[in-house]
């Protein structure tokens, strides 16, 4: 198996095929309505909605460092986890571009070669730099985090 194809593999289970005991993040949002995905177990807390638009942030970035245009690491922070609105539509609009997203990032891993994966980037601006194949790893496993945080505010919420 090439990188490549461990990296697709990765992807796939990572965001639309289920493995055993791992659903991946078509599973766990989906059903999902605008109020369940808004709700916060305490103020403090974040939402689902607040998740998916995180994971969202953070793949575009991965995205713009892959197009060689890293972004800064501090404005990402500063513009994370805003407040989500309840809106019904604009919560299927943000699972929408979150899906859309995932497409075009195994679309844009599909087209590189073993070279380009192996190839020098720079994933935050001014903030050091590994092969581009890792951006799609930390993507992942970020995400896998994540989805676990969503299954769990799911439970907590009697949904499954």
């Amino acid at each position: 198996m090439t990188v490549k194809e461990v990296l697709v593999y990765l992807l796939e289970y990572t965001y639309e095929r289920k493995d055993g005991a791992y659903p991946p993040l078509a599973i766990a949002l989906a059903g999902l309505t605008a109020g369940q995905a808004s709700w916060k177990p305490t103020p403090e807390r974040h939402s689902i909605w607040q998740i998916v638009r995180h994971m969202t942030q953070w793949m575009e970035a991965g995205m713009e460092a892959l197009a060689a245009r890293p972004q800064a690491y501090a404005d990402l922070e500063r513009s994370d986890w805003g407040a989500a609105s309840g809106d019904e539509k604009e919560w299927q609009a943000d699972v929408a571009r979150l899906q859309a997203d995932y497409r075009r990032f195994k679309e844009r891993l599909q087209a590189m070669s073993e070279e380009d994966l192996a190839a020098m980037l720079e994933p935050y601006r001014g903030i050091g730099r590994y092969p581009a194949a890792i951006r799609f790893i930390k993507t992942a496993t970020h995400d896998t985090y994540h989805i676990g945080q969503i299954r769990y505010l799911r439970a907590l919420q009697g949904a499954r």
